[in-house]
């Protein structure tokens, strides 16, 4: 007996558009790019079209989403045994698909996001020794899924789709090809995914692997089941655990049934235990299940024990929204991931790794994967294994009113039982969650949605996508999933699915929906926020590769324009700026400092106060804060955190330092109000709140000490001698209160810096300035320096001023090539400090510095 055979069919692939439209551009067959491969990479590789990331480009390659192609190759030569089974695999078609061998369709897709597996065994014995070619006819999407919503007949009132058309919902391919407010729209199509020969004679067609670790967590139990293809009843199976060294930890051999069916159980004791990396390490276990000679499939796994805890709550109201991992609760402080990419063959395992250990190197515990793009690829659950990052899941659903036809149900129940089984072992995976928003649209635009129903049937009503998240979501996940809960959606819980007091919240209340100032961030305190942002720009080298033309690279041109999807969001800079600070817009590199100064001091104000509120047990009123959005997808302006070229915001490093093991916080709180009407002048605000956040699992005795300063002349303020410094015992894994400061009658002059040290060894564990608000009023030292110190191996920067500098970011001048890998950035200084900053890649070059109100004293600006 042989033992299976993969060939790839990777070679000699061609394609051309395969009907007329008013530009046929390729009409001939082309060879690809590359493989796999989409319509929109091979058409740009031949000069067809131009880069639509690049100025206006997209809308002059919007023809390609309304167009078919047609994708050919020849199967290499099989030398398969006559006993053998030959299958043809495709892990993925982009997205309406009709594959031929020569003339002889052999398999109908609709659907992106599952792998087919098609037996070709008989065609290709009636054609043995002729050249066979293998032939992908790709209808485009938008087209089929038109006639789908005919089909089945669209439920809404259009009022729910604000990305794309409601057609949109009918077809089972990523929702953000559509285009969405931080992405363009290329609706691709193609083999997006390996197409690959499987010869074999018998074969482990399925191993779903699942662990389950004790109370006490000091045993485990992995679940293994599984089917042999082609093996009868009593084939012998060998099933192994291997430690991460590599050595055996337990052995067993077990036999199919009557249907090649295989279960058991193995017991593991005293597992070395998987944590996210901010609690512990990640050992990852190997099980596999073998075929002796003939076939072995291996799953790594990690074992951890994993609760979602919903408890009440000891001064709050409603319940709490935690994760546990080995009886540790968990903060999830992290982000939101879209998409790497629109033409996905292209987004690589090492870019999945670049991102992913970028997130880590934020201190992130959690990446929530959003529901309007994929399951992602096999590489970015097991790069998260690695690294110890925490991942919810949303199931591909997203801003829309969902159909829920028979057929369509039996679709979404194939897919999603299919990714379920593909990506459930990975020990990084702690939630499934049923959509993005939907429930929450239904809220917002009156669809008969009545929450006291939960028996159904709601085929009758406006929102008959219910049957999908609460019938055949969660049985696939109480049959499939394991330890790995279900939610409904993201946002749900409570009396409505944005209830800030039980399960989790989209807060959007500032940027978009009233608008909110972002120091209002603090009244939606809620249970676990799953989604909150604010714009900005990307990084000046990144807005100068999408906008080519000098005359264009300014805030308010028609290339900027496009590059900025998000509604609305010229006059939101200008409100929230003018609400806050003093701002130029022009040049560009100013927009670029002012806006991104803007995001960074919203998630400052966001993270400063919900992370506080992970008080320890019985009052975990904030356990989790994920921003919208951690990475862009091409170059442009949105919510990201870090650029589509990996160019950190101020945002990035703000979250750093907010999601630090350790972290001292201060909040300057009203004190006074005038009984009179007046306008403009803000409320007296004379005492700080300060208090310490700690990861650590043990209490930690540290000292803090605080400073003050006057703003514009840089002369320390005297504190009282016993507000000075003072002993601070911080509880582990929670929140600290430790005082107030009295600064006086001068606070808006003032600003104060608080430091936490080691009570034994002195180390500095935490730093915050606290700065008076609005920033607008507060008149800063005429000509302050910032002095910069390249130390000597150029591993290291040494930043300093002689009076308080708000938001310092250090960079390398774009003339220059690219900019260094800053360690730190985005730092306030004051009197009498150094501010070391980690650096990489200086090459000797010169390090600028930008700062608050820097142009101040410039022409048109003198103060």
């Amino acid at each position: 007996m042989a033992p299976l055979t993969r060939i790839p069919v990777d070679k000699g692939w061609q394609f051309k558009q395969s009907a007329t439209l008013a530009n046929n551009t390729a009409s001939t067959y082309l060879p690809v790019s590359q493989f796999p491969t989409v319509a929109h990479l091979d058409l740009l590789h031949h000069g067809l079209i131009k880069d639509p990331y690049i100025d206006t480009n997209e809308l002059d390659s919007l023809w390609v989403n309304d167009a078919n192609f047609t994708y050919r190759a020849l199967l290499p030569s099989i030398p398969a045994p006559s006993s053998s089974k030959i299958h043809l695999v495709f892990e993925g078609l982009d997205t309406l698909c009709f594959v031929y061998l020569n003339s002889t369709l052999i398999l109908e897709s609709k659907n992106m996001h599952i792998l087919h597996r098609v037996d070709i065994t008989s065609p290709l014995q009636k054609v043995s020794g002729k050249e066979v070619e293998l032939r992908l006819e790709f209808k485009n999407a938008p087209e089929y899924a038109k006639k789908e919503m005919k089909r089945i007949g669209y439920k809404g009132n259009g009022t729910d789709v604000h990305f794309g058309g409601p057609e949109r919902l009918f077809v089972r391919k990523a929702q953000y090809h559509w285009g969405w407010d931080w992405g363009p729209a290329l609706n691709t199509s193609g083999p997006w995914k390996p197409v690959y020969l499987e010869i074999f004679e018998h074969r482990i067609s399925e191993l779903l692997v699942r662990q389950e670790v004790s109370a006490d967590l000091k045993s485990a139990t992995v679940k293994i089941t599984g089917s042999v293809e082609a093996g009868e009843a009593g084939k012998e199976v060998e099933l192994e655990v291997k430690a991460p060294n590599g050595d055996c930890v337990t052995k067993e051999t077990i036999k199919t049934t009557e249907n090649g069916t295989f279960s058991t159980e193995l017991n593991i004791e005293n597992p070395d235990l998987w944590y996210p990396f901010t609690y512990g390490g990640q050992p990852l276990y190997t099980v596999s299940a073998s075929l002796p000679g003939l076939d072995t499939q291996e799953r790594k796994i990690g074992f951890r024990r994993l609760r979602l805890l919903q408890n009440k709550l000891k001064k709050e109201e409603g319940t709490s929204f935690t994760f546990e991992i080995n009886n540790i609760r968990v903060f999830c402080g992290g982000s939101c991931w879209i998409p790497g990419d629109l033409l996905l063959p292209r987004f690589t395992p090492s870019r999945y790794r670049s991102w992913l250990s970028l997130a880590k190197s934020g201190n992130q515990t959690m990446i929530r994967v959003w529901g309007g793009g994929l399951v992602e690829s096999d590489d970015f659950y097991a790069i998260a294994d690695e690294l110890g990052i925490l991942v919810w899941q949303d199931f591909l659903f997203a801003c829309g009113d969902y159909p829920a036809s028979d057929d369509f149900c039996e679709a979404v129940k194939g897919e999603a039982e299919e990714q379920v089984k593909r990506v459930g072992h990975h020990a990084s995976l702690v939630i499934w969650a049923g959509n993005n928003e939907d429930y929450m649209l239904a809220e917002r635009w009156g669809w008969e949605y009545d929450v006291n129903d939960q028996e159904g049937p709601w085929d009758h009503t406006n929102f008959p996508a219910r049957k999908i998240y609460e019938r055949v979501l969660p049985e696939i996940c109480e049959r499939l999933a394991g330890d790995v809960p279900y939610w409904r959606s993201s946002p749900y819980g409570g009396k409505t699915s944005n209830d800030l007091t039980i399960g989790d919240t989209h807060i959007w209340n500032v940027w978009h929906g009233k608008q909110s100032p972002y120091q209002a961030y603090k009244s939606y305190l809620s249970r676990f926020i799953s989604e909150f942002g604010f714009e900005s720009a990307p990084s000046l080298r990144t807005l100068h590769q999408a906008i080519t033309k000098p005359s264009e690279r300014h805030w308010q041109s028609l290339t900027f324009d496009a590059h900025d999807k998000g509604p609305g969001h010229q006059r939101r800079y200008g409100m929230y700026s003018g609400e806050n600070f003093r701002f130029r817009f022009n040049p560009l590199r100013d927009f670029v400092y002012c806006s991104q100064f803007l995001q960074a001091e919203a998630m400052k104000y966001a993270y400063n106060h919900w992370r506080r509120e992970f008080r320890g047990e019985g009052e975990e009123n904030c356990s989790g804060i994920l921003v919208w959005q951690l990475n862009d997808i091409w170059p442009g302006t949105s919510w990201a955190l870090v650029d589509v070229n990996l160019q950190r915001k101020p945002a990035f490093y703000i979250t750093k330092r907010a999601l630090s093991k350790l972290v001292v916080g201060m909040e300057r709180i009203v004190t006074g109000a005038t009984p009179y009407m007046v306008t403009s002048y803000p409320e007296p605000k004379e005492k700080v709140q300060i208090w310490a956040v700690s990861g650590y699992l043990k209490a930690l005795d540290a000292v803090l000490k605080l400073k003050a300063f006057d703003i514009e002349s840089g002369r320390e303020v005297e504190l009282p001698e016993g507000e000075r410094e003072r002993k601070v015992s911080v509880r582990e894994n929670g929140t600290t209160e430790i005082g107030e400061l009295s600064i006086g009658t001068e606070a808006g002059k003032t600003v104060v810096v608080a430091y936490l040290e080691d009570a034994k060894t002195g180390e500095q564990l935490a730093r915050w300035v606290d700065w008076p608000e609005p920033l607008k009023f507060v008149v800063f030292k005429k000509g302050v320096e910032v002095k910069i110190e390249v130390g000597e191996r150029e591993k290291e920067v040494k930043i300093s001023a002689d009076a308080p500098v708000k938001g310092v970011v250090l960079s390398v001048p774009t003339e220059e090539g690219d900019d260094a890998v800053w360690e730190d950035n985005f730092v306030d200084l004051v009197p009498g400090e150094v501010v070391r900053v980690g650096v990489d890649g200086l090459k000797g070059r010169k390090v600028q510095a930008r700062w608050l109100g820097d142009w101040e004293g410039e022409a048109g600006f003198e103060l």
